[in-house]
């Protein structure tokens, strides 16, 4: 989990993503800045709040600035791409698939719904999500617009 080979050296992993994601990521945030964001992370995540929103500090006082505000993620004309969505995953909210799946675009964004709990849901040993996601990686069988494994 953290990163350490059997022989007692440590991957570059971390450091590689906050690298990406600072190069990636434009907005730079304060202590202000997080100050008057808490109280709605905390309405958002009990949980998490407080980690998630003073980990938007990471980039404050890094030397090289983002590219992007706002990524662009439309695919006009790609292939359906599915987005799963699990609506008790505690660290990637339903939300965000709902308005992926609605960003890549109308055809392109096509959302499978998991009513579970826990963090991911390939995984989760739920049926219908393995199946689903299974006949469209390997048979290309795009499962119905807003379709619910629960």
């Amino acid at each position: 989990m953290n990163g350490r080979g059997p022989d007692g050296r440590y991957s570059t992993l971390q450091s590689a993503l906050a690298a990406i994601t600072c190069a990636d990521f434009k907005q730079r945030y304060t202590v202000a800045d997080i100050e008057r964001k808490l109280p709605t992370f905390r309405k958002v995540s009990p949980v998490f709040g407080d980690m998630m929103a003073w980990g938007l500090t990471q980039c404050t006082d890094w030397p090289v600035h983002g590219a992007w505000t706002t990524p662009d993620v439309s695919a006009e004309g790609a292939a359906p791409i599915l987005v799963v969505g699990n609506t008790g995953d505690p660290a990637t909210p339903y939300e965000g698939a709902a308005r992926m799946a609605k960003e890549l675009g109308p055809g392109v964004g096509v959302q499978l719904i998991y009513k579970g709990e826990g963090h991911g849901a390939y995984d989760s040993g739920n049926t219908c999500v393995r199946q689903t996601v299974n006949a469209y990686l390997l048979q290309g069988t795009v499962p119905p617009k807003g379709k619910v494994c629960a």
